[in-house]
């Protein structure tokens, strides 16, 4: 093995060749704007299925609150019912009473983390959460604006992104 001797400035570098550099520099630019038209590229049913997985989860959340209120209703009336005369019983529906009690309010917070923490169909932020505003009923997206169609929109949904529709200079 030979090694070279002398000034480091003398040493050879290898530079890619000016080709190379620039052939590298477009994928690069490529990509970069693939990146960015990520979004025009999504058909209309990809925002159809994100749609109708946003409403089936939370269709899903809600109907477990609401069968944990109304199992906490059934429980607190019973127990209301029961205190008085039977302390035995009222000692046993404590406990399914506090559980539920529990349980909602954790099942609220839930609810709340994985709707608000749903990420934007066009972008891919959180749709209902910005910097300093969390708003989990809101109708646009806090980044790019989406709007959110209703459940009844979504078999005859249309998206038009405007940064791909042609704009038509006004005379």
């Amino acid at each position: 093995m030979r090694f070279a001797s002398g000034p480091i400035s003398e040493l050879p570098t290898t530079h890619p060749e000016p080709q190379l550099q620039s052939k590298n520099r477009l994928i690069l630019h490529s990509m970069i704007e693939l990146g960015l038209s990520n979004s025009a590229q999504r058909g209309d049913e990809y925002y159809r299925e994100q749609w109708s997985a946003y409403y089936s989860e939370r269709r899903r959340h809600l109907a477990r609150m609401f069968w944990l209120a109304g199992g906490l209703g059934a429980v607190f009336l019973l127990f209301a019912a029961v205190a008085e005369r039977h302390s035995l019983l009222a000692n046993m529906l404590a406990v399914p009473l506090a559980i539920l009690l529990l349980a909602l309010p954790a099942q609220w917070a839930i609810y709340g983390w994985k709707i608000g923490g749903w990420t934007c169909p066009r972008c891919g932020e959180f749709f209902f959460a910005s910097t300093f505003v969390r708003n989990p009923l809101g109708r646009t997206c806090r980044h790019c604006g989406l709007a959110r169609p209703k459940k009844s929109e979504i078999g005859h949904f249309h998206y038009e992104d405007e940064r791909s529709t042609p704009q038509v200079p006004s005379s």
